[in-house]
């Protein structure tokens, strides 16, 4: 089998092409934190604002019971996650 040096060169741009193309390409969405990123401090019952909502305290105060837990479930995990969402979405 013989491959002319036209052809072979042409397979070689277009495996560096592919290789390029592949190395630029970024693998996180960009929505995306660093993971060197600092989280942001997590609200406890401690440090709640006196004038927070009461969905706020009320969600706080149970994701904090959640979390005590020494050994959670996979629902006291999914539950703490949405407890998350809602403290986000309506605390912040």
């Amino acid at each position: 089998m013989h491959i002319s040096s036209s052809r072979l060169v042409r397979l070689v741009v277009a495996a560096a092409a592919v290789c390029l193309v592949t190395a630029c390409r970024d693998d996180r969405p960009a929505g995306t934190a660093l993971t060197t990123a600092p989280q942001a401090p997590r609200l406890t019952s401690r440090n709640l604002p006196s004038d927070a909502p009461t969905i706020c305290v009320a969600s706080v105060r149970k994701r904090d019971r959640l979390l005590a837990i020494a050994h959670p479930t996979a629902a006291n995990t999914r539950d703490i996650s949405a407890l998350d969402d809602v403290i986000d979405d309506v605390c912040r």
